[in-house]
């Protein structure tokens, strides 16, 4: 029997988790079908494909391919809104889909176009009902508390920003290296990585330092913790001040 090198143990594992993957996606294409030929609820179908999206944001972690960790973040994102798919939905998620499947298949893409082709792609405001002019602008929120998440993303939201939330700061890093957004909004206090450590790092990084960042905390002004951030670094407090700070960090930063 032969014993496998460490490097073919890694490159057997990859290979399984980008079968894994294919499948999933394979799924999807079936709900598709499903849903144009109306053998598959939008309510059903909408339940589905969101359980097959959030399974191929696992299966991919797996897998080291530029920009797909974020391009299933994103599908995830956009399907987690969903109540009901539509036939209206389809041209969206198969751009998705085909974007994803190319990646999976080799067609890998340039690092400097990563931005550009996930920014590209469809966004979860689509689903939103309220009468707002979604904006080109992104905001990457870095947040793991989600009720907290939920309120920072309808003020922005209702100023017609495109709103991206991540749960967990180190998975942060990546999304925000390959989606470049407009600005970034962490809480301070994180497990892994407090949210002062992730301003800190992406205000030294040359790929992130133009990236404006602001942190949401409830500390005081005087704060040891907060003195660490640069100068640069907005502040947004939690509580009563919160809906002023946030105004005036977004025009600080020109957010429009």
């Amino acid at each position: 029997m032969k014993i496998l090198s460490e490097e073919e143990i890694e490159a057997q594992y990859e290979m399984e988790a980008l079968d894994e993957a294919r499948d999933v996606v394979a799924n999807l294409e079936v709900r598709m079908q499903q849903i144009r030929s109306g053998t598959l609820s939008g309510e059903d179908a909408a339940i589905q494909m969101s359980q097959e999206a959030s399974n191929l944001r696992l299966k991919v972690k797996a897998v080291n391919l530029p920009g797909l960790t974020t391009l299933s973040h994103r599908l995830d994102e956009y399907l987690a809104k969903a109540k009901s798919i539509t036939v209206d939905h389809l041209d969206d998620l198969q751009r998705f889909s085909d974007r994803i499947s190319a990646i999976l298949d080799g067609d890998s893409v340039p690092a400097e176009e990563i931005a550009t082709v996930i920014r590209s792609l469809p966004h979860k405001s689509t689903f939103d009902v309220a009468d707002v002019v979604v904006t080109d602008t992104e905001v990457t929120l870095v947040m793991p508390q989600k009720t907290a998440a939920r309120v920072v993303e309808r003020e922005l939201a209702a100023c017609g920003y495109r709103v991206s939330t991540v749960l967990d700061p180190i998975e942060a890093f990546e999304i925000i290296l390959d989606t470049k957004p407009d600005m970034v909004i962490t809480t301070a206090v994180m497990q892994r990585m407090s949210g002062i450590d992730l301003a800190c790092a992406l205000a030294a990084m040359p790929s992130t330092r133009e990236i404006p960042v602001a942190v949401l905390t409830s500390l005081d002004a005087n704060h040891p913790d907060l003195k660490a951030l640069p100068m640069t670094v907005g502040i947004i407090r939690r509580g009563p001040q919160f809906g002023t700070d946030l105004a005036e960090t977004l025009a600080r930063f020109s957010i429009t």
